[in-house]
């Protein structure tokens, strides 16, 4: 039964990504997108034109985070970099591709792993507990 408990532990993360992206599919979700929208910017929060054609307002993030020479900075010229190595001939979809492979398949992958180490620390916590008593 123990066994069963933490395998249940384990995959739990992974049999929530399909749940929500049923539910989303489910209820049409305004959060679907089946093309970039074109919405006009607004002066004083991002929207999607910010998203596609950059921010004409001022950042609301210290310039080290969300300036182009900060962290924002950073990751988007690496992006597009990577981007233009993996597709030369169309940069803009090896950054999508680049993007992608990052965010959605690289970092929680990462985050899947370090999950898994700790289920693993802790199960060696309480087995040594239970040692000591």
């Amino acid at each position: 039964m123990k066994r069963l408990a933490w395998f249940l532990l384990a995959i739990a993360p992974l049999l929530a990504v399909p749940v929500a992206f049923t539910a989303v599919l489910a209820t049409g979700s305004p959060f679907l997108r089946t093309a970039i929208p074109h919405e006009a910017h607004a002066r004083d929060h991002c929207t999607w034109h910010c998203h596609n054609a950059g921010c004409p307002h001022a950042p609301r993030l210290p310039l080290a985070l969300a300036g182009d020479d900060g962290l924002y900075g950073d990751t988007i010229g690496g992006l597009k970099s990577a981007g233009k190595a993996a597709v030369p001939s169309a940069p803009g979809v090896g950054y999508g591709v680049v993007n992608l492979a990052v965010f959605c398949v690289a970092w929680p992958g990462l985050m899947y792993a370090l999950y898994l180490v700790v289920l693993s620390q802790r199960r060696k916590i309480i087995a040594l507990r239970r040692g000591a008593s």
